[in-house]
């Protein structure tokens, strides 16, 4: 197996494992490892009841980070702040048997909320963990955060930026299916890059990727207590440092929000019980604010989503779902077309419904596009249907 994901860049290693906190006997454990110290950004979720992981990476993101652990099946939120100690107890551990401090230890959570966190099982894996570090190993890192995804999401791109060693890279793994909303980033997402750049920079690239990749992500509307995104940068690439406003900060940007909706797209796919992905285009935005609003709106309607798992081309429900927000619509010529015919123009449009129901049921991507005729400004959001499997999967 090659290099991928997050050991994609250069310094980078991973590895994966069971050590029992899920009931199946599937990777529940992960690690994230950096040859070198690295400079972190990050973003988290606005709930206000946060997980007790999510709180010690908030506290020690701000060092120079060298690892990241990260668990599934227990969501370590609301469970007795005596399990913030644990959640320290880990790091603490895993910098002693990586000759690293604590403080450079980040720690991330995903699963059932109001559980002890077991602690234990975690600090009898974390030998066999550091020892299993390789960079081969970044799907089993993927597997490790997964909870009720049905495949490990990993993307890597290489940015074109020279350095003296190598050419720079970024590359991620995200997990997100279910109670995604997030109004910050994604479920968990853990990006790692080889380039030189401040943190303050890093932090800023990092924010605007965020909002037109994960931030524009729905599945059910419902915010989790553990959001994050975060991403490492190690310096290997000995690159010109970058810096704000210069050519290789916008290609850094750029390949950084490439990266983010790739990995955001695939969460949409892989919502909990989704057949197809939703993709909604707004055009005509007054300002960017109103554009991203009816484009998640559209992308989050339970109405619409319901309509496309039953491959029906109800473009009112589109319409209805965009006029709920506050943004401005020039609602006597806003158009609209499903799946690359136009339903409306202000008036309904004649189309052959049988035609397009074909299309629906065909296709794995359902795309709606809008242009609410009052502007400029573009968003694109992304979700998918809903089905009876969603149901399901979270009444069990």
């Amino acid at each position: 197996m090659e290099r991928g994901g997050v050991t994609y860049p250069e310094g980078f290693d991973a590895s994966g494992l069971y050590c029992g906190i899920k009931a199946e006997k599937k990777e529940d454990l992960s690690l994230i490892f950096s040859k070198t110290p690295c400079v972190a950004a990050g973003t988290f979720t606005t709930n206000q009841f946060k997980s007790y992981s999510l709180l010690w990476t908030l506290r020690n993101i701000k060092n120079l980070v060298q690892a990241v652990v990260i668990n599934s099946g227990n969501a370590n939120t609301c469970n007795g702040e005596e399990n913030y100690g644990y959640t320290e107890q880990v790091a603490e551990s895993l910098a002693n048997i990586t000759g690293t401090k604590k403080t450079s230890v980040l720690v991330a959570s995903t699963g059932i909320i109001g559980r002890p966190i077991p602690y234990e099982k975690i600090l009898d894996a974390l030998p066999e963990l550091v020892r299993t570090l390789s960079p081969e190993n970044h799907t089993l890192a993927a597997r490790g955060i997964m909870t009720t995804d049905t495949r490990p999401k990993e993307f890597q791109i290489n940015t074109g930026i020279k350095g003296r060693h190598k050419e720079v890279d970024i590359g991620g793994m995200v997990k997100g299916a279910g109670m995604i909303n997030p109004s910050m980033s994604t479920m968990l997402c853990f990006i790692t890059t080889d380039a030189v750049i401040e943190q303050d920079v890093l932090k800023m690239a990092l924010k605007e990727a965020v909002e037109d990749s994960f931030n524009m992500v729905t599945v059910d509307d419902d915010t989790s207590t553990n959001d994050m995104v975060l991403c490492l940068a190690n310096g290997m690439a000995k690159n010109s440092r970058i810096k704000e406003g210069t050519e290789d900060y916008n290609r850094f940007l750029s390949s950084l929000k490439l990266l983010s909706t790739e990995l955001a797209k695939m969460i949409a796919s892989d919502g909990e019980g989704a057949t197809k992905m939703i993709e909604v285009i707004v055009k005509g935005g007054w300002c960017k604010k109103d554009a991203r609003r009816v484009a998640k709106r559209i992308a989050g309607s339970n109405l619409f989503k319901s309509a496309v798992y039953g491959a029906d081309p109800n473009w009112g429900r589109i319409v209805a779902a965009a006029g709920s927000v506050s943004a401005r619509i020039d609602v006597k010529n806003t158009e609209v077309s499903l799946c690359g015919v136009k339903v409306y123009n202000g008036n309904p449009v004649v189309y052959d419904e049988k035609k397009l129901r074909n299309i629906m049921e065909r296709e794995k991507k359902i795309t709606v596009e809008i242009d609410i005729k009052k502007g400029s400004f573009s968003a694109v959001a992304w979700g998918c249907d809903l089905t009876e499997d969603y149901v399901r999967i979270n009444k069990e």
